[in-house]
């Protein structure tokens, strides 16, 4: 049992890493969600309702860094970890190209839900709202294909 908790710790250790030093390289990297590309490292990997359990958890951290208002990314990120999970249960996704893509669809899916919940509670949203949606998608495609050749190897000696 500890053997399979081993490699989510350290890849989410690594994620908190990333999340700290963003903001101290470049304040516009802060438009970039480490815990969105982790989530769809760990859900392709653990399946449907892993995948949930994950997106529950890892929104909610993403809900104390990024947003005023907790359950907005942890809503998305559920219904994300869900189907990513789902997908990798059904798909045989093998390279860094892939997962990149999976990671950038996501974040544009969980802009989208957030976005939709801030205009459900007539809450304010930035005006241009597709550029910073863009430039964030890309580099949390980026994270993800930083974060997912780690996670192969963590997983490949979890197996053993």
């Amino acid at each position: 049992m500890a053997r399979r908790l081993i490699p989510p710790l350290l890849l989410l250790l690594l994620t908190v890493g990333i999340q700290t030093v963003l903001p101290l390289v470049s304040d516009s990297l802060t438009i970039a969600n480490p815990y969105l590309a982790l989530l769809v490292t760990l859900a392709m990997r653990s399946g449907r309702m892993g995948g949930v359990l994950w997106g529950a958890g890892l929104g909610i951290v993403s809900d104390a860094y990024f947003s005023p208002f907790l359950g907005f990314h942890g809503l998305s990120f559920c219904i994300l970890g869900y189907l990513l999970g789902w997908l990798g249960s059904k798909l045989l996704v093998q390279g860094v190209l892939p997962m990149a893509l999976f990671a950038l669809c996501a974040y544009a899916v969980d802009s989208a839900a957030v976005a939709g919940l801030y205009l459900l509670l007539g809450l304010p949203l930035a005006s241009p709202l597709w550029i910073p949606v863009l430039l964030g998608a890309l580099i949390t495609a980026g994270l993800q294909a930083f974060l997912e050749p780690i996670a192969r190897r963590l997983y490949r000696k979890d197996s053993r």
